[in-house]
């Protein structure tokens, strides 16, 4: 019986990686420096080391292949909030706060093209009308926050929530996906655990108080 290509091995061996998923780690990796009406399928063939007219024959256009990166990143984030809010239910505020975003960074090392991505599209579209994918872009905040409202014990009006979700979330794409132009600013390497640190204390010094004025306080009630 002989043995099937690409298959982990007996010895543990990783298996090389699917064509297609070489592609989208390249299309993830060049639409992170270049915005959609920028980047080209040539580009992402080079990035992944094959022929451009084989990127065509997995993906027949940029668009289908932009929104399948932005479909991931969105699955992804899905994934990890949901995880990150279930962990944080019975937490106080800051020990929750904490633990969300040690997760979020910890995410961002793991996906480091993910927010990068994210902003330099949102850019783009506001300045042109055919970015395809774009309300997956808009829904990966909606998700968060519906997440966010169906897991946290909230007390509030529903606009001071709305309000919070949506300044969160701006200021973890700006700081997650243009690191670079903040750290260099800070006088901190980008990609480093000191600017790591950096957007968590900062992150922390905006929001918790806010947060802890959205929680329900617990009762002495059983």
């Amino acid at each position: 019986m002989t043995a099937r290509p690409n298959r982990r091995s007996k010895a543990g061996k990783p298996q090389k990686p699917d064509t297609r998923t070489n592609i989208l780690k390249a299309a993830r990796k060049v639409f992170a420096e270049h915005p959609y009406n920028a980047a080209s399928i040539r580009m992402i063939g080079k990035a992944a080391g094959i022929d451009h007219p084989l990127v065509s024959y997995y993906f027949p256009t940029k668009a289908k292949l932009f929104q399948e990166v932005l479909k991931d990143i969105a699955e992804e984030n899905y994934h990890e909030t949901q995880k990150s809010f279930r962990d944080m239910e019975k937490m106080n505020p800051d020990k929750g706060f904490d633990l969300y975003l040690d997760r979020l960074l910890a995410y961002n090392r793991l996906h480091p093209y993910a927010f990068r991505v994210l902003l330099l599209n949102m850019v783009q579209a506001d300045q042109e009308s055919d970015i395809p994918g774009y309300p997956i872009i808009q829904d990966i905040s909606r998700r968060t926050a519906r997440i966010f409202k169906s897991t946290v014990p909230l007390n509030a009006p529903e606009s001071r929530i709305e309000r919070f979700t949506t300044s969160f979330n701006i200021m973890i794409v700006n700081y997650l996906g243009a690191q670079r132009y903040y750290a260099e600013i800070l006088d901190i390497a980008p990609g480093s655990r000191g600017y790591e640190q950096w957007v968590k204390e900062t992150l922390i010094y905006l929001f918790l108080p806010h947060l802890e004025k959205l929680i329900r306080k617990k009762t002495g009630n059983p």
